[in-house]
């Protein structure tokens, strides 16, 4: 026979938490981003000098460093819309448009790395490759997300019309 309500223990873990948690995680993965970018011409150096780059030549060095910026900025603005998205979602505001919009810049921040990986790992350097295929997949993850939560204010919209 099930407990009444108000005797039940305490739940260990809750949505709260679990928010907290994954913006605690989206800013020390912002803070690690930001780290990796200002060491950039280091590690662009030591993958250069170690033979990891499958071309050679004076240019390799500015072609990487650039492509690690992009990728950076898109890593970064693609954090920030989480770690907001998070916050709204904290503050019980789910299915509002901001967050449609947040998805969606999420998704093409995906697209858009996996758009520029995928050659640069054809070209330069392998590990780009899979990052690309892997920043595809959760460009698609995140789109059929948006539209799930598009769905959701339409079919919300339409029923407070109809009450």
């Amino acid at each position: 026979m099930p407990q009444p309500a108000e005797n039940k223990p305490p739940k260990f873990w809750d949505e709260r938490k679990s928010i907290l948690l994954t913006r605690a995680v989206t800013v020390g993965v912002f803070l690690i981003c930001v780290l990796v970018t200002l060491g950039g011409p280091g590690i662009v150096d030591w993958l250069i000098a170690h033979g990891r780059i499958a071309l050679s030549g004076p240019a390799v060095r500015w072609v990487m460093l650039g492509l690690g910026y992009l990728l950076a900025v898109l890593a970064l603005w693609m954090l920030w819309q989480l770690f907001c998205l998070l916050g709204r979602l904290q503050k019980g505001a789910v299915f509002v448009g901001e967050n449609v919009r947040a998805l969606r810049r999420i998704a093409w921040c995906c697209a858009l790395a996996a758009a520029i990986c995928v050659p640069a790992g054809a070209a330069l350097y392998f590990p780009f490759a899979c990052m690309g295929i892997a920043a595809g997949f959760m460009a698609l993850i995140v789109h059929v997300l948006k539209n799930a939560f598009a769905q959701a204010i339409y079919m919300r919209d339409e029923l407070d019309l109809t009450v």
